[in-house]
């Protein structure tokens, strides 16, 4: 009697851009965990760097999402598999769980580029008014008429990435080069900047930071993207483009 054929869960590793011989760049989401945003910073990126990205779990049927920080970087590393990045890229939840990644790498030997985008490494303290502006705004970012699956699956796996960032807090430095940019908004996309901003300098002894005039929801857009890309491309050393 035949047994029958388990089904692989989906890869979670996302291709963007792929270049041959070229340093590995990974780019973790934000909260919702959509990869929209990072699409045309991703297309600059990949002039140097075959760019990938690790998709948040819970998006797909049958999937249960994350609802640990170290979950996350645990499973994104493990997603990543024998490709070692060399640039590692995060906004908002995403900043702190490639904070976390960074971590465990150096614990290996390695210590990539870390670019952290308006992400805060205390623990996370929202209202349900917050919660709900946030979880609309990524809801409505799947178009007019998403399918009610997908929303719930969305929906969840953002409650699971909520609870994660309340019960977080960075404790470990990360020894290797690292770039923080802030958003200048007023809005609640992070609390406490000037707080985070200070813990961040606590624990990277090699910290780069910058302030973005841009707003923490719009801080991908293209009126924002050169700005964006130029802070990127200063701190690696890479040339612009005439």
């Amino acid at each position: 009697m035949n047994e029958p054929v388990r089904e692989e869960p989906p890869s979670r590793l996302v291709t963007l851009v792929r270049r041959k011989d070229r340093p590995v760049c990974v780019m973790l989401p934000g909260a919702g965990g959509g990869l929209n945003p990072y699409l045309r910073l991703a297309s600059h990126l990949g002039r140097h760097y075959s760019v990938y990205a690790v998709r948040a779990a819970g998006l797909v049927p049958g999937e249960p999402p994350e609802d640990s920080i170290a979950a996350m970087a645990e499973s994104a590393l493990s997603a990543l598999g024998d490709r070692s990045p060399a640039l590692v890229f995060g906004w908002s939840l995403g900043g702190t769980v490639g904070w976390e990644m960074c971590v465990r790498l150096a614990d290996r030997g390695a210590r990539p580029d870390l670019v952290i985008v308006d992400s805060s490494p205390l623990p996370r303290h929202a209202s349900a008014e917050d919660d709900e502006r946030i979880r609309k705004l990524i809801v409505g970012g799947l178009g007019p008429r998403p399918d009610e699956h997908t929303v719930a699956r969305v929906e969840r796996t953002f409650r699971a990435q909520a609870h994660a960032l309340a019960g977080y807090a960075a404790e470990r430095e990360y020894p290797g080069r690292a770039l923080l940019l802030m958003c200048r908004d007023a809005d609640d996309g992070i609390s406490g900047r000037t707080v985070a901003l200070r813990r961040w300098c606590e624990l990277a002894p090699d910290l780069r930071t910058a302030t973005l005039d841009a707003g923490h929801y719009d801080v991908f857009e293209p009126r924002h993207l050169d700005r964006l890309t130029g802070e990127v491309d200063a701190f690696l050393g890479l040339e612009r483009e005439s």
